[in-house]
C-alpha cells in the first residue's frame, strides 16, 4: 500500500510526505514501482520536483534509460 499512498500524497500536493512514501516503495520494492511511469495522473504534481527523476532512476524508469532500450521490430520470414 506504500504505492498507493505515496501517489495519494503527490496528488494532494504533498510533495515531502509523497518522497518519503516513495522512499519506502523503492526500499520494500513494491510491485506498485512497474505502474509509475503511466501513473501521470496521480504523480503528475512530482514531475517539476527536483527529486522525481533521482526516484525514477533509481528503479530504472527514468526517461533517458527508458529511451535506451532497443527494440526489435522486425516482423519473422
Amino acid at each position: 500500500m506504500a504505492y498507493d499512498i505515496a501517489g495519494a500524497l503527490a496528488w494532494r500536493g504533498e510533495p515531502d510526505r509523497a518522497f518519503e512514501w516513495l522512499a519506502k516503495v523503492v526500499e520494500f520494492g513494491d510491485p506498485g514501482l512497474s505502474e509509475i511511469s503511466a501513473d501521470i495522473q496521480w504523480f503528475s504534481n512530482l514531475r517539476d520536483h527536483r527529486r522525481w527523476i533521482p526516484i525514477l532512476e533509481s528503479i530504472g524508469k527514468a526517461p533517458e534509460q527508458l529511451t535506451a532500450i532497443e527494440f526489435d521490430m522486425s516482423l519473422p520470414d
